[in-house]
């Protein structure tokens, strides 16, 4: 672990804790990324703006305590409302910017809080093809709440799956699979 470089962070959604947990080992999840990897569980994850807000300041310090070394890297891949956590904090202001951002069905959210800043070099937006209900139903955004006009969209086929969508992107190794290959193609 190079304490003085690049650093992933994961960042679940809303009551993580309750389906599953995330863990090191979680289907080799954290195989995805460089230097440190931290998982940012911003417990109690509620499903509303002020556990949000709490979430993205705890963010905040966890990147203000990192030291990073001369090119190292802040990748963030977060799931659902850990999306929003992340821009959050970008909002609020970081010691550092984040060369990529990932998340993984989150639901769009129209507030100016959850609108990313600049700080943001890199940001990919992927949801599940076809209609995932916990991101819809998450969104204030109803008529597009798969895409982020501030990011770069993707959708991936989740219907082999069988997990219900909203999971499918972050437990089932091929869909995440799928997604990280694209990933990777965009020569970040």
């Amino acid at each position: 672990m190079d304490e003085n470089g690049s650093l992933t962070i994961f960042v679940p959604g809303t009551k993580w804790e309750r389906f599953g947990g995330w863990t090191a080992e979680t289907n080799g999840l954290f195989g995805y990324g460089d230097g440190q990897i931290s998982l940012h569980a911003w417990s109690p994850s509620g499903n509303n703006d002020v556990d949000r807000m709490a979430g993205a300041m705890r963010l905040r310090e966890m990147i203000a305590s990192h030291r990073f070394g001369p090119g190292a890297k802040l990748t963030i891949i977060a799931h659902s409302h850990g999306g929003n956590v992340v821009l959050a904090a970008s909002r609020l202001g970081l010691a550092r910017e984040i060369d990529c951002l990932i998340t993984l069905s989150k639901p769009q959210m129209d507030a100016e809080v959850y609108q990313p800043r600049k700080n943001i070099k890199k940001f990919f937006n992927i949801s599940a093809k076809g209609m995932d209900w916990m991101q819809y139903g998450g969104s204030a955004t109803l008529g597009h709440y798969k895409s982020d006009p501030h990011a770069i969209n993707k959708t991936i086929d989740t219907s082999r799956s069988r997990l219900k969508a909203h999971a499918a992107l972050i437990w089932d190794d091929a869909v995440r699979e799928m997604w990280w290959q694209w990933f990777l193609e965009q020569k970040v």
